[in-house]
């Protein structure tokens, strides 16, 4: 997941360096995430293939529709398709860090059901994560002055999606262990 933060981290300071040119900063944010992220794109992730396809959108948008060329516009935007994805991902029994966790993994782990419980877990915890960004996003719109809070909010809830992605594995089968004595 790091490798999808810092293109999109570079993305406002790109902006600037492309003079206020949105649609080179998404080309150049789109090209770094591809770049970091072949491999991942290359088997069809669905986050890191959202990423890239929306960015590209943006990039075309904003030569139509300058206006909505902004970076606040395009957090909205990211973050509420990665709800639906995420979310959908969840509804259709498929969690999308399965494709992530199962790297490594043999084929029994795989298919059990500590496994997916593990994974559709954290997915959740992503798609919290996702839908509170994309409120914070639509709320930045509208509350401007607020602007600190949100991107405190924002950070914190990635953090806690983070870290959870970390040590929710180890705490599961740590407990699970503990529990079967």
């Amino acid at each position: 997941m790091i490798k999808l933060m810092i293109p999109w981290l570079l993305f406002p300071y790109l902006i600037d360096w492309f003079n206020g040119n949105f649609a080179k900063a998404a080309l150049s944010v789109a090209f770094l995430m591809f770049v970091l992220c072949f491999d991942t794109l290359r088997k069809g992730f669905v986050i890191e293939c959202t990423l890239v396809i929306c960015l590209l959108g943006m990039a075309l948008m904003s030569v139509y529709w300058p206006g909505l060329a902004t970076f606040e516009n395009v957090k909205l935007l990211l973050y509420g398709v990665l709800t639906v994805i995420g979310w959908s991902s969840v509804w259709r029994g498929q969690p999308f860090t399965l494709q992530y966790g199962s790297e490594g993994v043999d084929e029994d782990a795989r298919q059990s059901s500590a496994f997916f419980g593990i994974n559709n877990t954290i997915t959740k915890a992503w798609c919290m994560t996702f839908s509170i960004n994309a409120v914070l996003a639509g709320l930045s719109l509208g509350f401007e002055a607020y602007w600190p809070v949100f991107l405190i909010g924002s950070y914190m809830s990635i953090l806690v999606a983070s870290v959870m992605t970390e040590v929710f594995p180890d705490a599961y089968f740590s407990k699970r262990m503990s529990a079967n004595g």
